[in-house]
């Protein structure tokens, strides 16, 4: 299989995933749980579910246990419904690089605020009341 239509299968595993979470799994534990990405291997036996939490990591132990608990309802709905002749094993790991780039965002707004009080010293002393 090419990489196109490895692709395209990748996509297709990626937008059902999401859509059972959202629509059809019942725990709470993954309700504001987001699919990043997919990357299944070359024979298809396993897929890495790339996922975020929305709001933060904040209990990210029990996100992760609950995709565990629907790994299986979730495997046999992509079975069911497209019809891949080896329906990987799922693998679900947090995506961390939304929050890297959260934390580097802030680091250059600190680093932006930093500079402007440093060009711009008298602001800080007419704010002080000086």
């Amino acid at each position: 299989m090419n990489e196109k239509q490895k692709s395209r299968i990748e996509e297709e595993i990626q937008v059902l995933i999401a859509e059972l979470l959202l629509r059809r799994v019942k725990d709470p534990r993954v309700a504001h749980v987001s699919i990043t990405r997919v990357e299944a291997a070359k024979d298809y036996s396993t897929a890495k579910v790339w996922y975020n939490v929305v709001g933060g990591a904040a209990g990210a132990a029990d996100v992760q246990k609950g995709l565990a608990s629907c790994a299986a309802y979730v495997r046999r709905q992509i079975a069911r419904r497209l019809h891949l002749h080896v329906i990987p094993e799922l693998v679900f790991m947090y995506d961390t690089s939304l929050d890297r780039a959260m934390k580097i965002e802030e680091l250059i707004e600190r680093i932006h605020r930093e500079d402007e009080e440093r060009a711009n010293p008298e602001k800080e002393e007419d704010s002080t009341g000086e």
